[in-house]
């Protein structure tokens, strides 16, 4: 049976509800407390229905992961467990079960930095033990590109709730090139994840005109919600859209998008084909030597040239003109690390 994420976080979530013996929990409570694990990580407040609902009791209540809950209904209207002392952590499950949960665990493992599903993933972690248990390893089926003791993780939860309910914040900001962080405030926008670093996209309070500040977490010493400064949306802003035409994080409102062509010789087309540089990408040409042609409509800015320049001699960017400059005199600067210098 296909267990997905957002199935084991309602889960976990009902099982966490009804074990709280000191609330009676009618159904509209418990669709809530759905409702608002979801959006915790969504980000959007996306009702749960009924019908959703009553398939998740259903699940719980079946021996399909081998849970057999014993969900009762008192005055036709209390939803509570007969045994109080159960919990869908203290069973053992069928294979079918170890294996939907395996496979759900290894992507919400990912979700350890947002605080608000704390509660969501110590249940999970017990399902984990759990697993461990019965199949007698822990050995991990998925390795997750993640970087450990991240620094700016720990402002992760505070800025997502900022976002989410508006809030003007106040943070201590250092860059690589200034010798003492700065505080500013700011209006919090999005939260933004690129290879494995997390960004802060907002906006200054003090800005004259519309212009978005990229800032990245870990360059980030302190955050606390500013009550001076009321938030203020920027108008010039879609955090769903800013970035579709965008590889990476780097760029301005007024930004447009340019064309931009690259050749890829023969031993590294099959891979950009299998995995576009950007949704955008076209081919535009297939060569007898096995090379292609290929174009993107996306802001050319700093990731679009590392990403380029990481193919080495593979890619040869055409056009724009000015572009085919900027990434020649990169491979000129990196060329001449290795000239000869004796």
């Amino acid at each position: 049976m296909p267990l997905n994420r957002a199935t084991l976080i309602r889960i976990s979530t009902i099982d966490r509800c009804l074990q709280n013996r000191y609330r009676r929990w009618t159904i509209d409570d418990l669709i809530d407390a759905c409702t608002d694990a979801l959006a915790e990580y969504e980000g959007r407040s996306n009702p749960v229905s009924r019908r959703t609902f009553q398939n998740d009791l259903a699940l719980m209540r079946s021996d399909r992961l081998g849970y057999n809950a014993p969900i009762i209904v008192r005055d036709r209207k209390y939803y509570e467990y007969e045994d109080p002392d159960f919990s869908i952590t203290h069973l053992p499950l069928n294979s079918e079960g170890l294996d939907a949960l395996n496979s759900a665990l290894d992507i919400l493992r990912q979700l350890q930095g947002f605080p608000q599903l704390a509660s969501s993933i110590d249940t999970i972690s017990k399902l984990n033990e759990q697993i461990s248990r019965h199949t007698g390893d822990s050995v991990p089926a998925m390795d997750m590109e993640c970087v450990p003791g991240y620094r700016g993780a720990q402002f992760i939860g505070v800025i997502y709730d900022a976002v989410r309910k508006q809030q003007t914040i106040v943070i201590e900001y250092q860059s690589f090139k200034a010798r003492l962080p700065e505080s500013m405030a700011v209006y919090p926008y999005l939260l933004k994840e690129y290879r494995n670093r997390w960004f802060l996209i907002c906006e200054k309070v003090t800005n004259k005109s519309p212009q978005v500040n990229i800032f990245a977490l870990d360059r980030i010493h302190s955050v606390e919600i500013d009550r001076q400064h009321p938030f203020r949306k920027c108008v010039d802003f879609d955090p769903a859209h800013f970035f579709d035409d965008t590889i990476g994080v780097t760029r301005q409102i007024r930004d447009k998008a340019r064309r931009v062509v690259v050749r890829i010789d023969r031993q590294q087309a099959p891979y950009v084909e299998s995995k576009p540089f950007h949704k955008s990408q076209k081919i535009e040409q297939r060569f007898r030597d096995g090379s292609i042609m290929l174009s993107l409509k996306v802001v050319i800015n700093n990731e679009l040239e590392r990403l380029l320049l990481g193919y080495g001699g593979h890619a040869e960017v055409i056009s724009p003109p000015g572009f085919r400059e900027r990434m020649a005199e990169s491979v000129r600067r990196a060329a001449s690390h290795y000239n000869d210098r004796s």
